[in-house]
């Protein structure tokens, strides 16, 4: 069986091969023969391609049919590309392979695969984040499954709000067609059901990543050996650089004021004689979508703060895989993470974990582990606040106590994203006799 699975990455993001490799794991214990393709952003191709030799996973450039009808268009590629050149944006194919050329490839992948499965992480955000091409690109993937006749499903992910007239006119015609919707929490699952047609169809699921291993300890102990720390004697703090650019009429503590955030969070950290490890969950090439800036500017910022020992401040400066990240998570006192996927790290390992989100997906998780009250929305906090409310959550709990419920939790959520599988890998075979029928 030859899936095709688009909507994710393999580089960069550390949550995307999380998902990915956590996928074909998953599925390749309940099938004796199944193969895989992921279908990546061709802007970022070469290092996509790196780290899928790394993860022994194979990759083609992917296309929506937005990008298509804008390479197609002379007039409108001209102005895309001098927009990118203005924002300073990466858009520049980095082969050179023709947009002719890339589409018609992602276009064999239909023709050849069996079925095809989205697994976007976030797709239909109607909150005004996203651009007026994020409904439409979507809903892409669905547009060239059925074009090709192939079988499609959406695989654990979030989805909403649908607040935007646009966003929620394409959710509503990709979910009718769905066999299920597995939404990556119980809010994000209300938000589906209030807008189709069958809500039965919508199923609620932690994030399947939570099943993720970690590195073995003997990388992980030698490694923190490297950097002087000692286990359950650090705090992860992973700021995110997609909060950092948003715009700052988005919210109180968005773009610089995350900085800000996080900066009042080491300062008082640092007061109180912790050891501090910036963790990176996303390093890219281009610098404004590398988390590891963000880390260099709260840093930068430290130093000019009177007594404050920066020697107890360290940073990941190697780009490191997905099992080893998760890793270094599981061996820390806590974490205060704005990375999804950190987040997913830290509660599955039964670390004390604090988000400042953008998402409900945040809030989402921790409430499959019992904590839904240890999420925060940047938007909705000035950095003071923000950075008070997190500190007094750190204060509150009894770090025993909550890796306990963590732990208990975590048994119960194993079983439910077993059971997602269950449901993926039904609809996987059913299908199969569908097309041999056909």
């Amino acid at each position: 069986m030859n899936i095709l699975v688009t909507g994710l990455c393999i580089s960069r993001n550390l949550g995307g091969p999380a998902m990915a490799l956590t996928l074909v794991e998953q599925l390749k214990k309940r099938f004796q023969d199944i193969n895989f393709v992921f279908a990546v952003s061709p802007s970022a191709y070469r290092q996509e391609k790196i780290w899928a030799d790394y993860y022994g996973v194979k990759i083609l450039r992917g296309d929506t049919f937005i990008s298509y009808f804008v390479n197609n268009n002379p007039l409108l590629k001209t102005a895309v590309y001098a927009y990118s050149a203005i924002r300073r944006k990466t858009l520049e194919i980095e082969n050179k392979k023709k947009s002719n050329e890339i589409h018609n490839e992602f276009m064999d992948a239909f023709k050849s695969c069996d079925a095809v499965i989205n697994m976007m992480g976030v797709s239909y955000v109607g909150d005004g984040l996203r651009g007026i091409g994020h409904g439409p690109s979507s809903y892409s993937n669905l547009y060239y499954a059925e074009k090709h006749k192939r079988p499609f499903t959406y695989f654990i992910q979030s989805f909403g709000p649908f607040d935007d007239k646009i966003v929620r006119f394409f959710a509503k015609r990709d979910f009718e067609k769905a066999p299920f919707i597995p939404a990556r929490g119980k809010v994000c699952a209300e938000y589906c059901r209030a807008i189709v047609s069958n809500p039965k169809k919508v199923l609620d699921f932690p994030d399947c990543a939570i099943l993720l291993p970690p590195a073995d300890d003997k990388w992980t102990l030698n490694y923190l050996t490297k950097l002087g720390l000692k286990e359950k004697k650090y705090i992860v703090l992973s700021p995110s650089s997609v909060i950092y650019n948003f715009r700052e009429k988005y919210g109180k503590s968005v773009g610089k004021n995350h900085v800000k955030t996080f900066l009042n969070i080491a300062e008082s950290l640092l007061s109180k004689g912790e050891t501090i490890l910036f963790l990176p969950h996303m390093y890219s090439d281009n610098k404004k979508e590398c988390d590891r800036e963000v880390c260099r500017a709260v840093l930068s910022l430290l130093e000019n703060v009177k007594n404050t020992d920066l020697s107890r401040c360290k940073i990941i400066k190697d780009d490191i895989d997905v099992w080893q990240a998760k890793s270094l998570i599981a061996k820390a006192k806590a974490a205060i993470v704005s990375r999804y996927h950190a987040l997913v790290a830290a509660t599955s390992s039964g670390v004390l974990a604090i988000a400042i989100g953008w998402n409900i997906k945040y809030e989402d998780l921790l409430e499959y582990y019992g904590m839904p009250n240890m999420a925060f929305d940047a938007r909705k906090y000035t950095p003071n606040r923000l950075s008070e409310e997190v500190l007094n959550k750190l204060d509150e709990y009894e770090l025993k106590d909550y890796s306990t419920l963590l732990l208990k939790k975590h048994d119960e959520n194993v079983c439910k994203v077993e059971y997602a599988f269950d449901v993926l890998s039904n609809w996987l075979r059913n299908s199969a006799l569908q097309k041999e029928k056909i």
